[in-house]
């Protein structure tokens, strides 16, 4: 073989490794390009009531701004406790941010740039689809990882339908994930990344960055676009997320077919309800199994099929009669279920001076997370060490049901009576509380010095 077709014959051979690697260092600059100019370092000062009194903290998180009007969007978990937002631009200029709205059930909040002294042009970026996110397909994910602003990493999506259990909790006591599912990434997503997009080769945001996992190798979960369409809509135009809430938990249905005497794989069976909610009041009952919402079948055969239906009870209009098609015992029957509005997952906090703790208005979300027979009273969030409320026994997630033998029937009279209370400069107060059920005592002497409560 003469050399000249020796060398002919191993180019054929060899495969253009290459070349396939300049086109995809093009596609990710390419990417990167659209994206990063869009990207927002965001420092908000956040409130803390766990500690039994008020605590500002300053915490890093990243956003995008999807809105020319200099809206953008991060996770609730950074700016929905902010009482005040810095935020850091492409071209390393810091302005204010206003916190718009938030939805701590997916995690996503909405803050406004303050572009009135800025002279920059600010980047919007690109919203795609993440229905059509494929297992395998490469990503960026980009952010402020440990306060490390601008940064990208790359990676896969390992998978796009991810589930988590709706008890996980956002830093701040809100459950989170219950309507959405999440897309898996090994694609680096680090504390700070939080808020910051998922990105596809062609440039389009296709998730944002959520929730990481402690010792694993680069495994990080985003919340999918479409969701987040869907929940920045309704806060730019609502001021809010509104759900209906009918008062239903429910588990995959999958292996308990033949126990339950079907002869379908359809239907999604309700596990536990709500005391007091409307599907209690329109006489569901846990082991019922729901075939049809509306003339529409439903199914949650499998556990990623949870969110679907749950976001599909949410998205009806609260306080609409929903018609429910349900079998039981092998008999079907129709139920109609008048919705309530799920509102807000946590109530409004309070610092009681002097006393060493913080406490909370009682939502029904509360209610329900806390086995709470109605809402009575203020949720006990936070207590001092080493001051009144610590040496009379008191505890966090104590209800204070009474003060001074006067009954709490709302948050505000509580503060009421904290306020007169005050003025008095009583000494002691005797507080009446539910712990778990039952009633107990305790005196707190609010009249000492907190520096003297040791002595």
């Amino acid at each position: 073989m003469r050399p000249t077709t020796f060398l002919l014959a191993i180019f054929l051979l060899s495969p253009p490794t290459s070349y396939s690697a300049l086109d995809m260092q093009e596609q990710i600059f390419f990417a990167r390009d659209k994206v990063l100019p869009a990207l927002v370092h965001i420092q908000p000062i956040i409130k803390n009531y766990h500690t039994g009194e008020l605590e500002k903290q300053s915490v890093v998180g990243s956003g995008v701004i999807f809105h020319k009007d200099g809206y953008v969007v991060t996770n609730y978990h950074v700016a929905g406790k902010a009482e005040r937002i810095y935020c850091t631009l492409n071209d390393k200029e810091i302005v204010t941010a206003e916190y718009i709205g938030g939805d701590p059930m997916t995690d996503i909040a909405v803050i406004k740039l303050n572009l009135s002294n800025y002279n920059g042009v600010i980047k919007v970026a690109e919203l795609g689809n993440s229905d059509k996110v494929q297992v395998g397909q490469q990503v960026l994910a980009m952010g402020s990882p440990l306060a490390l602003s601008r940064s990208v990493s790359a990676g896969v999506i390992s998978t796009k339908d991810r589930y988590f259990s709706s008890d996980v909790r956002l830093p701040s006591g809100e459950r989170t994930g219950r309507y959405n599912l999440w897309i898996q990434t090994d694609a680096a997503i680090n504390p700070g990344n939080s808020g910051g997009p998922l990105v596809n080769l062609n440039g389009e945001v296709i998730g944002i960055n959520s929730r990481a996992t402690l010792f694993a190798n680069n495994l990080g979960f985003a919340i999918p676009v479409n969701v987040v369409k869907a929940v920045t809509e309704a806060i730019l135009t609502e001021g809010k997320m509104t759900r209906s809430w009918i008062g239903l938990h429910c588990q995959a249905l999958q292996e308990l077919e033949d126990f339950f005497g079907m002869d379908q794989k359809t239907g999604v069976l309700i596990s536990s309800i709500d005391e007091n909610s409307p599907a209690e009041e329109g006489f569901l009952k846990a082991g019922d199994i729901i075939l049809e919402v509306n003339n529409q079948e439903v199914s949650a055969r499998f556990i990623e099929e949870l969110p679907l239906f749950y976001s599909l009870i949410a998205s009806i209009e609260p306080g609409t009669e929903i018609e429910l098609k349900v079998l039981r015992d092998e008999q079907e029957y129709n139920f109609q279920i008048r919705s309530k509005e799920l509102g807000a997952l946590q109530g409004e906090i309070f610092e009681c001076k002097g006393w060493g703790i913080t406490v909370k208005d009682i939502t029904r979300q509360m209610q329900i997370d806390y086995n709470l027979k109605d809402s009575f009273g203020v949720f006990v969030e936070g207590v001092k060490s080493s001051v009144a409320a610590d040496d009379g026994g008191l505890r966090r997630r104590d209800i204070i049901v009474k003060v001074n033998n006067i009954k709490i029937d709302e948050f505000q009279n509580f503060i009421l009576k904290f306020d007169d209370i005050t003025a008095q400069n009583d000494e002691k107060v005797f507080l009446t509380i539910n712990r778990s059920g039952a009633t107990r005592f305790v005196v707190l002497p609010i009249g000492k010095n907190e520096s003297e409560t040791h002595k």
